[in-house]
């Protein structure tokens, strides 16, 4: 008889989740009481405690096994959380003084400055006979041009006199410098004309910073095709991750119609080019062992667009997510390969890089996926209907709803807002998206090899993103189309996911069990609604 559901039986799925308990907890609470060497100590400690129970394994003593080895992983996100966090922080004491680094990042516009990452390797003190003192810090340098000073590029040597300091920038909500701490940037600073100079030595460009190369070159082939204004932002930020175009006013109008994240790559758009590449290599698949050489093509092609988008973090996690499903799919059943991989792909991730946890795209992609492996069977298992048109919007609207409900504490907790036509608007993006992406991908090839068909490409492709904008205003321009101004605890969030959990485990299982902790999840919802 079903009890629980099979993935949260994976030994993977309860490590990771014990894991990420451990890196929330040491962040928020003793982030600066304890050094991460001691909570490495006592992560060791207990995985030699492991060692010896498993030497001398005992049933009646399988609980105390489990406890040690929840605590192993809970010290491990720890020790994890806290070294990262000694690694960025640095006591910078607020004096204005000349500091050395390397531009990191792709300088862009910021009001009337521009901004980039500065990796700062040393600040110079007249006093010490050294002649400075090593730092090796990322900062966010903010500078405003210089008319007699040549241009930063990514990769330059910087010299520039400066304060650097950690913002003290702080809402109810918002922790400036937390967010940046996480960020893996330790403080900012501001260089005005003639404080800066760009010197003649450069460093060679990390893999990273060339990928951030192809990307603006992609940009730049938009403008020379004629994309202007609002369609260069949308067709920017949808293919290649450029989100520097987006006005206020473009990414007001998709928050209300629940659609931002078109505007941000992600799964949606992975999945989109998947589904496009599975197409074109079908052929391949009648040959022997073609469905593993179709696989293999699609996973290199994938990356290739990471690449073209600069790597940034969604579109490396979604890739990285989809290989490992590839690889997955090859050594499970396929019933659970998605649950495997998505667990993987977050355990990998935290062990990388812990600051990931509180990272809010990296906490809706992940909950996002879960959804709709779990509640996308729930919801297109109602539709009665064997018709192939209707049951494609239906599976549609399935796949929309499942990810929106997963999200749906998520999105109250961090920004207060619900869109009420999100179904309406994901009908429309969902196959204008596709248009966009084949005509930009089907235009730069086409440029290449025949400019005839790449201009119609480029007509197909502007049309289409004007479509995809006024389909956006007109569902915005809709009476009542979004709920604002509706804020839940991070308490009330939490108790919001258990009761959607308690509901699932209640349709696998069908006990009343399930159903009692999903009326006491929204009691504690209501509750904290009440004592907030």
């Amino acid at each position: 008889m079903r009890t629980i559901p099979p993935f949260v039986a994976y030994p993977l799925f309860r490590l990771t989740v014990w894991l990420a308990t451990g890196i929330f907890l040491f962040d928020s609470i003793a982030s600066d009481r304890l050094p991460w060497t001691s909570v490495a100590m006592a992560f060791g400690v207990s995985v030699l405690i492991l060692c010896c129970f498993y030497r001398t394994f005992k049933y009646k003593y399988r609980a105390l096994f489990g406890v040690c080895g929840c605590l192993s992983f809970v010290l491990l996100g720890g020790t994890l959380v806290l070294k990262e966090r000694e690694a960025v922080y640095y006591p910078w004491d607020g004096r204005k003084q000349v500091y050395y680094g390397v531009v990191e990042t792709v300088p862009s516009p910021k009001g009337k400055t521009l901004r980039a990452e500065v990796r700062v390797a040393s600040v110079f003190n007249p006093a010490d006979t050294l002649g400075g003192r090593v730092v090796n810090r990322s900062v966010l340098l903010y500078w405003m041009p210089d008319s007699l000073a040549p241009a930063l590029r990514c990769g330059d040597s910087v010299c520039f006199y400066a304060r650097i300091s950690r913002p003290d920038f702080k809402e109810a909500r918002f922790d400036y410098a937390e967010y940046l701490m996480r960020k893996g940037i330790s403080g900012t600073a501001m260089a005005f004309a003639g404080d800066w100079q760009r010197l003649p030595n450069r460093s060679g460009l990390t893999f990273r910073q060339k990928a951030a190369g192809v990307q603006r070159q992609i940009t730049d082939m938009y403008r020379r095709w004629g994309l202007k204004d609002e369609t260069l932002a949308v067709v920017s930020a949808l293919t290649v991750g450029e989100t520097d175009g987006l006005t206020p006013e473009i990414k007001a109008v998709y928050n209300a119609t629940g659609a931002s994240h078109v505007l941000s790559l992600s799964g949606l758009h992975v999945g989109i080019l998947a589904g496009m590449l599975m197409c074109l290599f079908y052929p391949f698949s009648r040959f022997p062992v073609g469905k593993k050489l179709v696989s293999c093509l699609i996973v290199v092609a994938l990356w290739g667009f990471a690449v073209m988008s600069g790597l940034s973090p969604s579109v490396v996690r979604a890739v990285a997510m989809f290989s490992l499903f590839i690889f997955a799919s090859l050594v499970t059943s396929e019933r659970f390969s998605g649950f495997l991989t998505l667990t993987l792909t977050a355990f990998l991730m935290l062990l990388y890089q812990p600051f990931y946890l509180f990272d809010v795209s990296f906490q809706l992609s992940f909950v996002a996926v879960l959804a709709i492996l779990c509640f996308y069977p729930v919801f297109s298992g109602w539709c009665p209907l064997r018709s192939k048109p209707f049951r494609y919007v239906w599976n549609l609207l399935s796949l929309s709803l499942a990810a929106q409900l997963g999200t749906l504490p998520f999105v109250l907790h961090y920004f207060g807002t619900f869109p009420t036509y999100f179904l309406l608007a994901n009908l429309l993006v969902s196959p204008l998206s596709v248009c966009i992406l084949s005509c930009a991908l089907g235009a730069i090839l086409l440029s290449v090899v025949f400019p005839f068909g790449g201009m119609w490409a480029v007509k197909a492709l502007q049309f289409s993103t004007v479509a995809l904008n006024d389909s956006m205003a007109w569902i915005q321009q809709l009476a009542g189309s979004q709920i604002t101004s509706f804020y839940i605890s991070a308490f009330q969030s939490l108790a919001l996911c258990a009761c959607m959990a308690f509901f699932y485990a209640y349709w696998y299982n069908r006990k009343a069990s399930c159903l009692v902790g999903a009326l006491v999840a929204l009691n504690a919802f209501a509750a904290g609604n009440v004592f907030a």
